[in-house]
């Protein structure tokens, strides 16, 4: 609405004046509701999870979700036990993805353990610096090139290709095919 529309309608610009007004108190009631409860709640998280840093982003998050919710705001004595109870959940969410990645991450580490248990040390020598030649082959084809091919090596299916590239459905086998030949004559030039 213009100015010159507002002017001439008194109930418009009350209503204007009172939705920026609104904004403003609520802006400057989450002001305050951080720089009095972030060093808290920092110190809260960190005890929680041990990392700083880790702290500090769970912290961010619990007050994105208040901003995000601006009722909250007003409820002055709920805000500090909602607020906690957010930050407490995102904490205990994060030692769990914790524990979990470091369940899994072991479970790969011991199955890669004995998978490449080699006999044969020079044999183990020969399949890294395979590995090696196959990753210094991909980091020089064109992108595409690469992903279409790390995604087919993964098991993903035509349709799944064409979906993750934004490409026809039908085009990816003749993608494919030329980005294994580029691949194929960077690889033997590696060699």
């Amino acid at each position: 609405m213009s100015a010159h529309a507002a002017q001439r309608n008194p109930v418009a610009l009350t209503a204007e004046k009172l939705r920026r007004q609104t904004a403003q108190e609520a802006e400057a009631a989450f002001e305050a509701a951080f720089r009095e409860n972030w060093p808290r709640l920092v110190a809260t998280l960190y005890r929680l999870v041990g990392e700083g840093a880790e702290a500090e982003d769970l912290a961010l998050e619990a007050f994105w979700r208040l901003h995000r919710n601006p009722l909250m705001l007003s409820d002055g004595a709920g805000l500090r036990g909602w607020l906690y109870r957010v930050a407490t959940n995102l904490g205990l969410n994060a030692l769990r993805a914790r524990g979990r990645r470091q369940r899994y991450e072991e479970q790969a580490g011991s199955l890669d353990l004995q998978e490449s248990r080699a006999d044969d040390p020079a044999a183990e020598v020969e399949r890294r610096q395979e590995r090696l030649r196959v990753r210094q082959g991909l980091a020089h084809i064109k992108p595409r090139s690469a992903q279409l091919l790390l995604l087919r090596h993964s098991g993903f299916s035509y349709a799944e290709i064409a979906a993750a590239l934004g490409v026809a459905p039908a085009s990816v086998g003749a993608l494919l095919a030329r980005a294994e030949k580029e691949f194929e004559e960077r690889y033997r030039k590696l060699e």
